[in-house]
C-alpha cells in the first residue's frame, strides 16, 4: 500500500468515527446506518483495478439537491432544528459524495475539515457517553490522519529535504533516507500522547459550567442534583432526550408488597409561586417556617405535630441516588415521616411540605433514605403537618393583561357562573377546582401543541412570553404549559403554583422499581381547595405523559442498560466536571501527595530503627543507612547521566526507533564520532542542529586547520558506517577512537 492509499484508508476511517459521533448525537438511525454504509461501500467502488468515480459535475449537482432537500425539511418542520444540527447535515451529505470523488491531496485535506466539522457538531449537540468514546476516537484518528497526509505530501514535493531523526537532514547524493513504516508509526504515537496529555491538562485547568440539556433542570457540578429558585420563560430551550438515571425508588403499599397497578409518582422537587414581569421569571417565596429534625435507622422520624391514623392510605418509598448527592429530598404529596440509613439531620417547611438534607454523618456515600407517603391524606393530617394554624392568603391577580383577557374569553366560553363565591370560603375551593378544570381543558387541546425546542419561539422586551403562548403561538415544554395554567388561574383569584420535580412512570419488573431518569424532570400545577390542602393539576397534554418509556425512548435505548453505570460516572466526573469539582481534585490530590510523604517518610524511620535495634547499633544505624541512601541516590544519578548521553547519542546519529538491535549496532559502530562532538564541544565548537557533518567539518577546518582535517576524516568514516552499510571490525572501531584521540591532541596543541 502506498502513501497515498494509506491516508485514503485512514481518512475513510476518520470519516465514519465522526458520522457515528454525529449521528449518535443526533439519535439518528438513518445517519448511522446510511452514512456509514455508503461511507464503506466508497471504499470498494474507487478502489481496485476499476474504479467508478462521481464528477465534478455530478458531484455539483448532488450537492446542491442535498442542501434543498435539508433547507426543505427545515423550512417544513423548523422547530426540529437548529444550527449545529443543520451544518451537520449538510457537512455528512457532503462528506459521503465526497468519499465517491476522484481525490487529489486537496480533497484529502477538505475530507479532513468536514470530518473534523462533524465531530465538532457532536460535541456542540450531545455530552453522552458513547458520543463521547466516538468523539475521543475521532480525535486521535485526526492525529493520525494529520501526520501521515503530511508524510505522504512531504514525499511527493521533492523539492523539500528529506527529514531524519533527531531533525537532521541530509541533502548529499546517495545519503538522503526515507522515513521507515516504524519510525512513521512511533511520530504517531508521540503526537497522539501529546493530544492525550494536552487533552487531560485542559480538562483539568479549564473547568466547565454545564447547564443540563436533557432536562428543565438536573446534575450539577460533582454530582450534586440540584432545583433552580427560579425559571425564566425569555430564554430560548432546546431540550434533548436523555437516559441518564438519577435513581430508584422502592415503592410499596399499606399492606408491604409492591402495587399491582403501576401509577406515575410526581417526585416534588420546587415550588414556584410568585411572578416577575419585567424579567419574565417565576420564583419562589422563602419559607416562614420550618421543623429540624434528626433520622437514623431505627424508626420513622414523624413529621406531624400531633398523632395521626397511620393504618390506611399509607405507602412506605425507598429513594436510592445513582452515585448523585442532594440536599432537597424528593418526596410526592403527603410526607409524614422519615428514615435513614445513618444518622442526619432534615429541615421540613410545613408550607410546601419539602424536606432538605442539613448535616449527615457520611457526607459523601450515596444519599439514600425512606419516606411514609399518604397521598390522600384527610384534612386532619395536613393540619396536623401544618401545626394546626392557617391564614387565608389575599386572592391575588396576574400581572399581564393579555392573560387575564385570555382567562376571561376561556371563561365566558364555558361557564358563566365561574366568577360567583368568590367571597365565601366554603365555596371558594369547589370555584378554585372547577375553574383550573376548565382552563386544563382549554390547554390540552387540540389548540396546543407539546414541543421541546422553543427556536421558533421568537421573545421580546415588549411582549410577555406567557401572554406569547397562551393567544400568539400556543406551542411549549411543561414549563410553559404550567405557567399558562398557573397565570390563568392567578389572573381570576384562583391559588395555583408552579411545582418543579420528576415524574417516575418506568417500572422495571425485574428489580420492582420505578426508574428515574434526566430527562423525566417535569413542572406542573398546584391548585388550593382547602385550608391545608393543595389539588395536583396537569395542563401538559396527556399523550406526552402517558406513553410507555419504551415508545419514547431512541434506538440507542436497547443497549443503554450495559453503559448505565458508565453513563453516570461520565457524566458526574467528566461532563460536569466544574469548579467546584476542580477545587475536591485540587484538594484529593494535596491530601494524597501529603500522606504519601508521611507513609514514606514513617517507612524509613521505621526501617532505620529497626536495623539499628537488630545491631543493637542505634548511634551507627543511622550513619548506615544513610550511607545506603546516598549509594541509591549516586547510582540513579549515575543512570540518569548515561541515560541523557545515550539519548544525546540517538540525536547526534539521527536514530530513531528503529528496533533496539539496530539502534545499539549503529551506536557502537558510530561512538567515535559522538565523542568527536563531544571533543568538539569541550573546545567550544558546537554543532548547529541545522547543519550537516559534513559542512560542520568545513567549519571547523576553517578554526583549527589540523584538527578539522582529522574531524573530515572522522565524518567519511561515519558517513560509510552510517549511510554506506560499512561493519567495522573491533581492530578497525580502535583505530576510529585512536582518531579521535589525535584530533584531540591536534586541537590542544594548537591551543
Amino acid at each position: 500500500m502506498n502513501d497515498w492509499q494509506s491516508v485514503r484508508k485512514y481518512n475513510l476511517v476518520f470519516a465514519l468515527l465522526s458520522i457515528a459521533a454525529f449521528a449518535m448525537s443526533e439519535r439518528s438511525i438513518v445517519i448511522l446506518i446510511g452514512g456509514i454504509s455508503l461511507s464503506i461501500a466508497s471504499w470498494f467502488i474507487t478502489v481496485g483495478c476499476r474504479k467508478h468515480m462521481l464528477p465534478q459535475k455530478t458531484l455539483l449537482v448532488l450537492l446542491l439537491l442535498g442542501f434543498a432537500a435539508v433547507s426543505f425539511r427545515v423550512y417544513s418542520n423548523p422547530y426540529q432544528f437548529e444550527i449545529p444540527s443543520i451544518i451537520g447535515i449538510i457537512v455528512s451529505f457532503g462528506l459521503v459524495l465526497r468519499l465517491y470523488a476522484r481525490r487529489t491531496s486537496s480533497d484529502e485535506r477538505q475530507i479532513l475539515m468536514m470530518s473534523s466539522i462533524l465531530v465538532v457538531a457532536a460535541v456542540l449537540q450531545s455530552s453522552d457517553l458513547l458520543v463521547g468514546l466516538l468523539v475521543l476516537s475521532a480525535t486521535l484518528m485526526a492525529v493520525n490522519c494529520v501526520v501521515r497526509f503530511r508524510f505522504a505530501a512531504s514525499i511527493e514535493d521533492r523539492s523539500q529535504p528529506v527529514f531524519f531523526g533527531g531533525g537532521s537532514f541530509l541533502r548529499e547524493s546517495g545519503i538522503k533516507r526515507r522515513m521507515t513504516a516504524q519510525d512513521l508509526r512511533w511520530t504517531i504515537r508521540k503526537a497522539m500522547s501529546i493530544v492525550i496529555l494536552l487533552t487531560l491538562v485542559i480538562f483539568v485547568i479549564l473547568p466547565r459550567n454545564p447547564e443540563p440539556i436533557g432536562a428543565l433542570f438536573g446534575i450539577a457540578g460533582n454530582g450534586q442534583l440540584e432545583f433552580p429558585s427560579r425559571i425564566s420563560l425569555m430564554e430560548p430551550k432546546r431540550l434533548l432526550p436523555s437516559e441518564i438515571e438519577l435513581l430508584s425508588i422502592d415503592w410499596r403499599g399499606p399492606d408491604g408488597k409492591h402495587p399491582v397497578n403501576i401509577e406515575t409518582l410526581r417526585l416534588r422537587g420546587a415550588i414556584l409561586d410568585d411572578y416577575d414581569t419585567m424579567s419574565a421569571q417565576w420564583y419562589s417565596r422563602p419559607s416562614i417556617s420550618h421543623r429540624v429534625l434528626t433520622s437514623g435507622s431505627d424508626r420513622f422520624q414523624d413529621f406531624c405535630s400531633t398523632p395521626i391514623d397511620e393504618r390506611m392510605n399509607t405507602f412506605t418509598m425507598r429513594v436510592e441516588f445513582l452515585g448523585l448527592n442532594s440536599e432537597i429530598l424528593l418526596s410526592p404529596l403527603v410526607p409524614i415521616g422519615i428514615r435513614s440509613r445513618t444518622a442526619q439531620v432534615y429541615s421540613f417547611a410545613p408550607r410546601t411540605m419539602f424536606i432538605c438534607r442539613l448535616e449527615s454523618e457520611n457526607a459523601g456515600e450515596t444519599n439514600e433514605y425512606e419516606l411514609r407517603v399518604q397521598p390522600y391524606a384527610s384534612e386532619s393530617t395536613l393540619a396536623s403537618l401544618q401545626g394546626g394554624s392557617f391564614a387565608l392568603p389575599p386572592l391575588r391577580t396576574f400581572p399581564v393583561s393579555g392573560v387575564q383577557d385570555a382567562a376571561n374569553k376561556i371563561l365566558s366560553t364555558a361557564d358563566k357562573d365561574s366568577t360567583l363565591a368568590r367571597s365565601d370560603p366554603t365555596a371558594r375551593w369547589a370555584r378554585n377546582i372547577r375553574i383550573a378544570r376548565i382552563f386544563e381543558r382549554e390547554l390540552t387541546s387540540d389548540r396546543f401543541r407539546y414541543t421541546l425546542d422553543l427556536g421558533s419561539f421568537i421573545r421580546t422586551k415588549d411582549s410577555d412570553p406567557i401572554d406569547l403562548f397562551l393567544n400568539t403561538y400556543r406551542f411549549g415544554h411543561c414549563e410553559y404549559f404550567a405557567s399558562g395554567l398557573c397565570a390563568l388561574c392567578q389572573s381570576v383569584g384562583v391559588d395555583a403554583r408552579i411545582v418543579i420535580g420528576y415524574l417516575a412512570s418506568e417500572f422495571d419488573k425485574s428489580s420492582q422499581r420505578y426508574i428515574v431518569r434526566e430527562s423525566d424532570g417535569h413542572a406542573w400545577v398546584e391548585i388550593r381547595t382547602g385550608e391545608y390542602q393543595w389539588t395536583m393539576i396537569d395542563p401538559t397534554p396527556v399523550s406526552q405523559l402517558n406513553t410507555p418509556p419504551q415508545e419514547n425512548e431512541s434506538w440507542a435505548f436497547v443497549i443503554r442498560f450495559i453503559f448505565a453505570p458508565l453513563e453516570s460516572l461520565w457524566r458526574n466526573e467528566i461532563a460536569q466536571f466544574d469548579a467546584q469539582a476542580q477545587n475536591v481534585l485540587v484538594q484529593q490530590t494535596n491530601e494524597w501527595f501529603r500522606d504519601m510523604i508521611q507513609t514514606s517518610w514513617s517507612t524509613i524511620q521505621r526501617t532505620a530503627r529497626s536495623a539499628g535495634e537488630s545491631s543493637r547499633l542505634v548511634s551507627s544505624s543511622y550513619i548506615w543507612f544513610g550511607s545506603v541512601a546516598l549509594t541509591i541516590t549516586l547510582s540513579c544519578a549515575a543512570m540518569f547521566i548515561a541515560y541523557r548521553k545515550w539519548q544525546r547519542a540517538q540525536r547526534a546519529l539521527g536514530l530513531t526507533r528503529r528496533g533496539r538491535v539496530r539502534t545499539k549496532v549503529a551506536l557502537r559502530d558510530c561512538a567515535f564520532y559522538v565523542d568527536a562532538l563531544d571533543v568538539l564541544e569541550r573546545r567550544g565548537i558546537r554543532r548547529p542542529l541545522n547543519l550537516l557533518p559534513s559542512s560542520f567539518a568545513e567549519l571547523v577546518r576553517a578554526q583549527h586547520p589540523i584538527g578539522g582535517d582529522l574531524f573530515q576524516e572522522i565524518v567519511n568514516r561515519f558517513y560509510a558506517i552510517r549511510f554506506g552499510g560499512e561493519r567495522p571490525d573491533p581492530r578497525r572501531r580502535a583505530e576510529d577512537h585512536a582518531l579521535v584521540g589525535r584530533m584531540r591532541q591536534a586541537l590542544i596543541a594548537a591551543r
